[in-house]
């Protein structure tokens, strides 16, 4: 029974000693006193990228954050705020909004939250940086490093959107991407801005996900350069910033 006595106490000890040294490295403790909330997004890979390039003139963007909670049981909504960090934030104050009314409601371990940025004319130049924080308190504590922080990147410029640029179709040998190889065909600048102006007609603005908007929008942007080309021979067709032929290669 010493033996027993002698090994339960160096276990305890040792239970200690790793919960110590996790709190001094910062490190998340599960325990039943402590809710942790964090984003969705591992800060070190994932930046969420916004061009207002994507909206009609004078629209705000309203941008989905997900926070997720974890530790405390919650049998209520769960408020909490957000802020900017400073030392990461670029993006000056005047041009965003953070929501007042945070929460993750009850029964939910993911919930979201809504960013609102605004155009401004430094941002036909420039990319700038919002970088969210959730404010600690009492009985809340920030999650794990990496996924402390929401980056958002904001530009009036337009640029090759993710979607048409992941690798979702392919393998590591030989990449490839479903929206180049079925839908809107090799990526353009004058070919992208020609689909969201197809977009803006109906007030939609497409985030990537859905394929039937996807399909539908490149079948108008064909469609619509059927009838710019009509007429004249493929030579003279409509080119874009590169001087190659705009085409669309979806089926229909």
């Amino acid at each position: 029974m010493r033996i027993i006595y002698q090994i339960l106490g160096a276990l305890t000890c040792a239970a200690c000693f790793f919960l110590v040294g996790c709190e001094e490295q910062g490190l998340l403790v599960n325990s039943n006193e402590v809710s942790y909330l964090r984003f969705n997004k591992d800060m070190t890979k994932d930046t969420t990228t916004v061009s207002f390039k994507v909206y009609n003139e004078g629209e705000n963007a309203r941008i989905p954050i997900e926070v997720a909670i974890s530790g405390k049981v919650q049998d209520a909504d769960f408020p909490f705020a957000v802020s900017a960090d400073k030392e990461r934030t670029t993006l000056p104050e005047e041009l965003y909004e953070l929501p007042s009314d945070c929460r993750i409601r009850k029964g939910l371990l993911v919930d979201t939250i809504y960013v609102t940025l605004k155009n401004a004319p430094l941002l036909a130049e420039e990319t700038r940086l919002l970088a969210l924080q959730v404010d600690e308190r009492e009985g809340l504590k920030q999650g794990s490093y990496v996924y402390a922080r929401a980056l958002i990147s904001v530009t009036d410029r337009l640029f090759q959107p993710d979607w048409w640029l992941v690798n979702d179709i392919g393998t590591a040998d030989n990449p490839a991407n479903s929206v180049e190889s079925y839908y809107l065909g090799a990526y353009s600048e004058k070919k992208y801005q020609m689909f969201l102006d197809e977009l803006k007609q109906d007030n939609v603005v497409f985030d990537g996900k859905d394929k039937q908007v996807l399909r539908k929008y490149s079948l108008k942007l064909k469609n619509t350069l059927k009838r710019l080309n009509a007429g004249k021979d493929k030579k003279d067709w409509l080119k874009d910033e590169n001087d190659v032929v705009i085409e669309v290669v979806v089926a229909g």
